[in-house]
């Protein structure tokens, strides 16, 4: 066999093994706190695919961003995020820091005025968590 050849194949299995860890990244363990059970995480960019692919299962997905002032630059995930839930009644019944730029919760059906604190900036959103998962994106000006 070629040199050329057996590098090739070497390269080739090294990028097959690459891509095989990357489609498979572990999540992190999920965490609970009264009714609410929960993860966060995301950084890298198997992570990231692995909790787009987890969201489905998850009531209420929420994603931390930093959008560029620049035009054309690209958005900034955010990590370390506080995040606090309250209830229709304005009783807390979630808080804790976002390890990455995502975080997927299971809570039960109802409303919830979420707040996120992105560098100092606060965002709140009001959901209504029910039979169809939703997706909320906090998104700062950098």
């Amino acid at each position: 066999m070629s040199k050329g050849l057996s590098m090739l194949i070497a390269t080739l299995f090294t990028l097959g093994a690459a891509q095989a860890a990357m489609a498979s990244a572990p999540l992190p363990q999920p965490r609970s706190q009264g009714e609410v059970t929960w993860l966060s995480g995301g950084i890298g960019q198997s992570q990231s695919r692995a909790f787009e692919r987890a969201a489905r299962q998850y009531p209420l997905a929420l994603e931390f961003v930093v959008q560029s002032r620049h035009k054309g630059w690209p958005a900034e995930f955010a990590a370390n995020v506080p995040v606090s839930i309250t209830d229709a009644r304005g009783h807390e019944v979630f808080s804790a820091r976002a390890d990455g730029p995502f975080m997927l919760l299971k809570l039960p059906a109802g409303r919830y005025e979420v707040s996120a604190d992105i560098a100092g900036t606060r965002l709140a959103r009001h959901v209504v968590v029910g039979k169809r998962p939703q997706r909320v994106v906090f998104e700062k000006l950098g």
